[in-house]
């Protein structure tokens, strides 16, 4: 019975992870795939934007 309360915890923490994906600017192709997702959720994926000025992965080709 412990090892069951015990399974059951630990399923209920690891099912609890953060709601953002983890993405880089190496996930993406161009500039516009990474600034629709930056778009979708700004605070998510603020690593996108280092710079704060509002384009994600600037250094990523237009197309």
């Amino acid at each position: 019975m412990k090892y069951l309360i015990i399974s059951v915890f630990a399923f209920g923490l690891a099912a609890c992870g953060s709601p953002c994906e983890k993405k880089n600017c190496n996930d993406f192709k161009t500039q516009k795939e990474a600034q629709e997702m930056y778009d979708s959720d700004k605070d998510c994926y603020k690593n996108l934007d280092r710079d704060k000025d509002g384009k994600a992965c600037e250094s990523l080709p237009d197309e």
